[in-house]
């Protein structure tokens, strides 16, 4: 495997533990101190990412019933992002890739994006 892939994955696992020893430590108190929606404090709507943030805390601890209420987008993609996480680390040891077909392409993420703005527009209408 070559030395910047390893490179890469060592940090990326760095900055995902620091992450869940911040979300473990710190608990339902960072939700206070994150700073209000400028979208829902101003126009009275919610946005495409609220309630993300409560979404991944509860993910964390374990919440996942709750998790998947706040957002359930949010909640898919976590588990879709670490499966792909796991997927690459895997190949990156193999000489023979396998599951290829689950990384994310230019299709994923158009569909992605029109997924999140009817999911938004049909949040705010009900």
């Amino acid at each position: 495997m070559k030395k910047k892939i390893k490179l890469m994955i060592k940090v990326e696992l760095l900055i995902v533990v620091l992450l869940l020893i911040v979300f473990m430590v710190v608990k339902t108190g960072l939700v206070y101190l994150m700073p209000p929606c400028i979208i829902n404090s101003t126009f009275g709507i919610l946005c495409p990412s609220c309630q993300g943030t409560r979404c991944v805390m509860n993910f964390v601890h374990g919440n996942f019933l709750e998790s998947f209420l706040y957002h359930p987008i949010f909640f898919i993609t976590i588990i879709y992002l670490f499966l792909v996480n796991i997927l690459f680390i895997v190949n990156s040891f193999r000489k023979k890739e396998i599951l290829t077909f689950l990384y994310p392409k230019t299709k994923f993420w158009l569909g992605y994006t029109v997924i999140i703005l009817i999911f938004t527009v049909c949040r705010n209408i009900w």
